[in-house]
């Protein structure tokens, strides 16, 4: 399945109250934060969409950036439980909609790797 394309700006001041409310700040603040937000669910998900904004290991989950229209908020969420046949963990929150994070496909990146399919003398 692909990634949900629903992207947004991170609202400034509410994400500054957030690094500095944080309990487990990221080491580098400028390098979590990169002013937009972009959903890792899964194309047609339900409800709200989600991006992971940095890592809570305190609290063994992360913040994240939930939003539907208008509405936002900043959530502290534990990760997803679920581990693929192969070991891997789910790198969603918990009772996440849709898919695990195994099952949804970063289109950008899967469009640029059918473009070094398709043109790999351009890739050298």
């Amino acid at each position: 399945m692909l990634q949900c394309t629903a992207f947004t700006s991170l609202p400034p001041v509410e994400t500054i109250v957030q690094l500095l409310m944080s309990s487990d700040p990221p080491e580098h603040p400028t390098k979590a934060v990169s002013g937009h937000a972009v959903c890792e669910l899964g194309d047609g998900h339900d409800g709200e969409h989600a991006d992971h904004v940095w890592d809570e290991d305190a609290r063994d989950g992360a913040i994240w950036f939930l939003w539907n229209g208008s509405r936002h908020r900043f959530l502290a969420l534990p990760w997803c439980p679920v581990k693929a046949a192969g070991g891997d963990a789910c790198e969603l929150y918990e009772e996440h909609p849709a898919d695990h994070s195994w099952d949804v496909e970063d289109p950008v990146r899967q469009a640029l790797w059918d473009d070094i399919d398709r043109n790999p003398d351009r890739w050298e």
